[in-house]
């Protein structure tokens, strides 16, 4: 799950509504209840927007969320 800093949210790289990522989210928690889910946020977004796709995603049954980092250039 990708959140730019526009505020769209991606699954899989394919723009997604906050309802269709928990409906999506909702089915593999039925499917797979440990699933982990990786984040990656743009550097500029605001926390709050990432709190809200991370409560989504709770809300759709998982709980288990990775942060996605990448390493700054040297």
């Amino acid at each position: 799950v990708a959140l730019d800093e526009q505020g769209q949210w991606y699954l899989g790289g394919e723009p997604i509504s906050a309802e269709a990522l928990q409906a999506r989210v909702r089915q593999a928690a039925q499917a797979q209840p440990t699933t982990e889910v990786q984040l990656r946020a743009d550097r500029g977004v605001p926390y709050g927007e990432v709190a809200r796709l991370i409560g989504v995603v709770q809300a759709g049954g998982l709980t288990r969320i990775g942060f996605v980092t990448e390493t700054p250039p040297r």
